[in-house]
């Protein structure tokens, strides 16, 4: 073989080893944006926690981790969390009108559906909170409060705040309390996003910003008119802004939590969860219901069929520990 050929072949291992590394890099791109579709199904859907979704595709832990050293491993963080956040809005505005179309159509259908996945996935926050095995009268009290405050919340929405149900597609008017509101809503339920079990889409209805995130994903998607584009926009700063902060505060405090008070945060989640129940009962005084027999049974097996899917996806997350 020629020394000519030798250096041909020399030259060209490199380029084949770095074809291959390319198709893998995007590879696992696409995969983490699937998986972050998933996750953004999730997290639109009130009752279901973009959390526990997250841990049975297995990008929790590292998504936590990167939101954790974004700065110091910056390259390495950002090409995982940028396929995944891409796939979370995308999950989250192909599904945004369908969610909002089944609460005006079919409400009490659909928040017995919510209230089933709630119910569902309380077995999997006993088990992480340890019940039965190191119980203390004192982690009753983390319970107690935090089902306290999402009822309380619940009954103020419902029955005193003068901003309940927005109309279907009508963006919220700005005002600078309302940027506050969506600000701090935001903030929170990007905190709620990253715990297992507990849904950020049900803290942002119990908070009162649901419906207003719903006509704001489909403002932005309404192309024919730009000018309802650029209202949504400015109405989602606000949002983005707060779920930025809650993603690089939040989730830190929680995690301190974890480490720190690990049973007592889980009893408090476990809280929340069980207020969740009541609040969204309670939250069907905003909605016109007709009650009647075919409508009470199908209620009936969306719950049960919220429950199944709940209970299923709490099973897959212990299975992918």
């Amino acid at each position: 073989m020629s020394e000519e050929n030798k250096e041909n072949i020399v030259e060209a291992a490199p380029s084949d080893g770095s074809s291959k590394n390319a198709k893998r890099g995007i590879l696992e791109a696409l995969i983490l944006f699937i998986k972050g579709i998933v996750v953004g199904v999730a997290n639109i859907i009130p009752g279901v926690s973009g959390g526990t979704i997250a841990v049975v595709t297995g990008i929790f832990d590292p998504l936590i981790e990167a939101i954790n050293t974004l700065f110091k491993k910056f390259k390495k963080n950002i090409k995982f969390i940028l396929p995944v956040g891409l796939g979370l809005v995308a999950g989250v505005v192909a599904f945004s009108k369908l969610i909002g179309l089944s609460l005006e159509k079919f409400p009490l259908q659909t928040g017995l559906f919510f209230a089933g996945l709630v119910i569902g996935s309380v077995p999997l926050i006993l088990k992480k909170a340890g019940a039965g095995e190191n119980f203390k009268y004192k982690y009753l009290l983390p319970f107690a409060i935090c089902a306290l405050a999402v009822v309380a919340l619940a009954v103020y929405q419902t029955y005193f705040s003068p901003e309940t149900v927005s109309a279907a597609g009508e963006l919220p008017k700005l005002s600078f309390g309302m940027i506050l509101k969506l600000f701090f809503g935001g903030m929170l339920s990007a905190g709620a996003m990253v715990v297992p079990g507990v849904s950020g889409s049900l803290v942002m209805m119990l908070i009162g910003i649901y419906d207003d995130v719903l006509a704001m994903i489909s403002g932005l998607v309404s192309f024919s008119d730009m000018h309802k584009v650029f209202a949504a926009a400015l109405c989602a700063i606000p949002l983005a802004l707060g779920i930025i902060a809650g993603i690089f505060t939040i989730a830190k405090i929680i995690s301190f939590l974890f480490k720190k008070f690990r049973t007592g945060t889980y009893y408090g989640i476990l809280g929340l969860l069980c207020g969740s129940v009541l609040a969204l009962l309670i939250s069907f005084r905003q909605y016109n219901i007709a009650f009647n027999v075919p409508g009470i049974l199908i209620a009936v097996l969306t719950l049960g069929a919220g429950i199944a899917i709940a209970f299923f996806s709490s099973r897959l997350e212990k299975e992918g520990r």
